[in-house]
């Protein structure tokens, strides 16, 4: 969508709420050139995360396999930055 900073000032509200809800990608112009994109924020919150991860209903093997795979990453992410 290629919105004017007119119409940015306008109704910012309704254009950031397609932006979030729709996932659009919102063009900016002003003088009939682009300055600035706005577009939804990528990934989520660590509280998000456990939210979603919660609501998920995962078989005992699942669960042991997601436990595992944590400890991997936790364990790579404890030595990230050591010489």
């Amino acid at each position: 969508m290629i919105v004017t900073a007119t119409d940015l000032a306008n109704d910012s509200k309704g254009i950031v709420d397609r932006v979030a809800r729709r996932g659009e990608t919102t063009m900016v112009q002003r003088r009939g050139k682009s300055v600035v994109e706005i577009r939804r924020a990528v990934g989520i919150s660590g509280k998000e995360l456990v939210e979603r991860l919660q609501q998920v209903h995962f078989t005992e093997a699942e669960r042991k396999e997601l436990k595992e795979a944590m400890a991997v990453a936790n364990k790579v992410w404890s030595y990230a930055g050591r010489d």
